[in-house]
C-alpha cells in the first residue's frame, strides 16, 4: 500500500485510478491514506454543475473543460449518472461527447455511479474529491445526476455551483425555486436560442429580486454550449465568483461548512460500517432486529434500542 501512495505523489494516473476505485467500494484503507496525504488537500477549485436531465450538462462541462485546458490549469471532472439500485450499474452514454478530454493528459475524467444515493452524487464524494485534490488538479468539476431540488447536496462540495436551465421546462422551473435554484452562484440559459430563453432570464431575475437579502448576486449567462457560445462569458463568471470568495467572509464560511460536512459524513459511514458488523455478530442486536421483523417492535423503537446498546458498550 506504501507503494502504492509513492505513486499516487509521484503523479501516477493509474496510481490515483487505484485509489479511487478503493473509496468507491469502500476500502478500510481509505481514511489511512487519506489522513496521510491530508497536507496536500485544500488548494483545488471545485465547481459544480447541476440542473435537469436534457439541459446540456455534459457538452457544457466538456466546454468548460476546454476552457480550463487554453489557460494550462489542471482539470479533474466527475461525472455522476443515474445507476441501478440494485446492480450499481451506470449510463454512460454522455462519455461520448468527452473524447477531446479523455485525450489530454491534463485531464482527469472520471463516472460515478450514483447507487441510489440521494442529491444526485456518488457516496464516496468527499475522499474522491480530496484525492483529486491532493493529486494536484487545479480545479475539480461536479457534474450531478439531474433529478431535481435534492441535488442541493452539491453545495457541500463545491465552491462554485452553477445551475443549468433551459427554455420550455414550464413546471419544473417552478418546482425548481423551491429548492435547488436557491443554491446557484451562476444561472446558465443553455439552448438560448431556442424560442422562450427570455422569458426564463426574466424569471430568473425575478426569482432574484425575491430571494433573501445576500451579498453576491448571481450572473444569469446565456450559453449554447454545442456551438461554443457563451462559454468564456461563463468562465470570467466563475472567475468573478472565485475571486469574491477569496475576498469575503463567504469563502471561509464555505470551507468551514464543507470540512463539517466531511467530518459528518465520515462519522456516518463510520456508524453504519460498525453497525453492519454488530448486526452479524452480536446476539442481542439480532434478536431486536428479529422482532422488528415479525412486527414485535416498531422500527423505531428497535432502532432506539439498538443505539442504546452500542452506546452503552462505548461507555463502559
Amino acid at each position: 500500500m506504501d507503494k502504492l501512495v509513492e505513486r499516487f505523489k509521484n503523479g501516477e494516473v493509474l496510481a490515483l485510478s487505484k485509489l479511487i476505485s478503493m473509496a468507491e467500494n469502500g476500502s478500510p484503507l481509505i481514511d489511512e491514506i487519506l489522513a496521510e496525504i491530508e497536507p496536500m488537500i485544500g488548494r483545488a477549485q471545485v465547481i459544480g454543475v447541476t440542473g435537469p436531465p436534457g439541459a446540456g450538462k455534459s457538452t457544457l462541462v466538456d466546454k468548460l473543460i476546454r476552457s480550463y485546458r487554453q489557460n494550462g490549469i489542471s482539470v479533474g471532472a466527475l461525472l455522476v449518472d443515474p445507476s441501478s439500485i440494485y446492480s450499481g450499474g451506470a449510463f454512460l452514454g454522455d462519455r461520448i461527447r468527452m473524447d477531446g478530454a479523455y485525450s489530454d493528459d491534463g485531464v482527469y475524467l472520471r463516472s460515478l455511479a450514483a447507487r441510489g444515493e440521494l442529491g444526485g452524487l456518488a457516496p464516496k464524494m468527499n475522499e474522491i474529491v480530496s484525492l483529486l485534490d491532493a493529486f494536484g488538479k487545479e480545479v475539480i468539476i461536479i457534474e450531478t445526476v439531474g433529478i431535481g431540488q435534492l441535488e442541493a447536496d452539491i453545495i457541500n462540495y463545491a465552491d462554485t455551483k452553477i445551475v443549468l436551465t433551459v427554455p420550455g421546462l414550464g413546471d419544473q422551473m417552478q418546482a425548481m425555486k423551491g429548492g435547488i435554484l436557491e443554491i446557484a452562484d451562476i444561472f446558465v440559459i443553455n439552448k438560448s436560442d431556442k424560442e422562450g430563453a427570455e422569458n426564463v432570464e426574466i424569471d430568473l431575475q425575478t426569482m432574484l429580486r425575491l430571494r433573501q437579502e445576500q451579498n453576491w448576486t448571481p450572473d444569469i449567462i446565456l450559453t449554447q454550449a454545442l456551438n461554443n457560445k457563451g462559454i468564456p462569458e461563463l468562465y470570467e463568471a466563475i472567475q468573478k465568483h472565485m475571486n469574491y470568495l477569496q475576498q469575503s467572509e463567504a469563502g471561509e464560511m464555505q470551507t468551514r461548512r464543507k470540512r463539517e460536512h466531511a467530518c459528518i459524513s465520515a462519522a456516518t459511514k463510520q456508524f453504519k460500517r460498525i453497525l453492519a458488523l454488530r448486526m452479524e455478530e452480536d446476539g442481542k442486536i439480532k434478536e431486536m432486529m428479529e422482532s422488528v421483523r415479525q412486527g414485535k417492535k416498531n422500527p423505531r423503537q428497535g432502532a432506539n434500542e439498538i443505539i442504546n446498546v452500542l452506546l452503552n458498550e462505548g461507555s463502559s
